[in-house]
């Protein structure tokens, strides 16, 4: 990264996961299009580095998840934490910005404070799911709460922290340069047969829990669906020797952008996280799976206050799509929720219209415009913006 100038606008960012990686060097191409001078340092993955950050520490080695997960690293994220600290003391940052994260992020959020360090909190941590009372740490340190889900606004402001709906930045990726048939003929598949996809999370502690489970449920479907295909998609970072060899001969592993496996699928087996999202905005029918240590989700029981795991559901307020967690999390149940997508084009599109309507709620709240002025019809303005640019603005320019 280049030395900064007297005129450049530092920002500092942590995105501790995979996810919040794409999400942050989105954010970060925005920011440097209305204003070149940024620079970045942080926390973040290769998509952040490839946008011109300086790394700290790669978002892989943050990705941790469970109590007992994070007890057993805990030595090396006190580290990062100090390591974190003193760089942002010495930097000089004008902004820091927390992309979701909250165990690490939370707690550096106490630090910032007493350096007076302001700090945009960008996608919210999940408060009203569990841990409610983290959100006084928010509303004393926070200065700018950014949020992508539409009923947050609503949930931060009657606890007494102002909050702004940007939309959702999952809406922002491009059309794929590849059609349907094309991609999966490059796999060596039929574009004319049934299509399983398997997404089975994004850490490889979730790839070793959920690999087999969701095998055997392929398998099932398989005695169903002779001509079933069946493809597994490894977020970046997971590689396909990580994967168990009796799979490896079962299922076909693409080598490069695996994301577009799910949207091109017929249905899919998804671990409950960012992947099941992707999969209602290209209104793909599928089934939730979650297994966690047993100490994790008996901790999560207690803790959790949800009738539901997915997003998807979240926001529809029923179960638009079948979870499966822990200890229902069984090859029969799974492969029995699975089938009636590819046997039953009745409620097979039950579902997608379902589908279609979280994508809506998604959307950016239809006044983002850039320039758009009071009396100017919808046809007179600009497109929209999207969450990222909502998100830089409001960084940049406080609006």
């Amino acid at each position: 990264m280049s030395s900064p100038t007297s005129s450049s606008r530092r920002f500092f960012i942590v995105a501790g996961e995979v996810s919040g990686d794409h999400h942050g060097a989105a954010l970060m191409a925005a920011m440097r299009q209305k204003d070149s001078s940024c620079q970045f340092a942080g926390i973040g993955g290769s998509h952040m580095q490839a946008e011109g950050m300086k790394l700290l520490y790669r978002a892989e080695e943050m990705a941790l998840m469970g109590f007992w997960e994070v007890l057993r690293h805990l030595p090396f994220l006190l580290q990062a934490m100090r390591r974190t600290r003193d760089f942002i003391q010495k930097w000089q940052p004008e902004r820091a910005i927390l992309i979701d994260y909250p165990g690490f992020n939370l707690r550096l959020a106490r630090h910032l404070h007493q350096m007076r360090t302001p700090i945009t909190y960008y996608i919210s941590p999940q408060l009203w799911a569990w841990r409610e009372g983290r959100i006084a740490t928010i509303r004393e340190c926070v200065d700018q709460m950014l949020v992508i889900f539409p009923f947050e606004e609503q949930w931060y402001r009657q606890r007494g922290v102002e909050a702004r709906f940007v939309g959702h930045p999952i809406l922002e990726e491009v059309q794929p340069d590849i059609s349907r048939a094309d991609y999966l003929s490059g796999l060596g598949l039929d574009h004319r047969q049934p299509v399983l996809t398997l997404f089975p999370g994004s850490r490889k502690q979730e790839l070793d829990r959920h690999a087999n489970l969701f095998l055997g449920a392929a398998r099932i479907l398989r005695e169903h669906i002779p001509r079933l295909q069946i493809v597994l998609g490894l977020a970046r970072g997971l590689s396909s020797d990580m994967v168990p060899e009796d799979m490896q001969g079962e299922v076909v592993i693409p080598s490069s952008r695996p994301r577009l496996a799910l949207r091109y699928a017929d249905a899919a087996i998804v671990a409950s996280g960012t992947a099941t999202l992707e999969g209602a905005v290209w209104g793909v029918p599928m089934v939730v799976v979650y297994r966690v240590a047993p100490l994790s989700w008996w901790l999560g029981r207690r803790l959790v206050n949800l009738s539901h795991a997915s997003m998807v559901n979240i926001l529809s307020g029923e179960e638009v799509v079948p979870e499966f967690l822990q200890e229902r999390a069984q090859p029969g149940p799974i492969a029995r929720a699975v089938l009636p997508y590819f046997q039953d084009d009745a409620q097979r599109e039950i579902v997608i219209k379902k589908l279609e309507l979280v994508r809506q709620s998604l959307m950016a709240p239809v006044n983002e415009y850039e320039g758009s002025k009071s009396g100017t019809s919808a046809a007179e303005m600009v497109p929209p913006l999207n969450a990222s640019q909502i998100a830089a603005r409001n960084v940049l320019f406080g609006s």
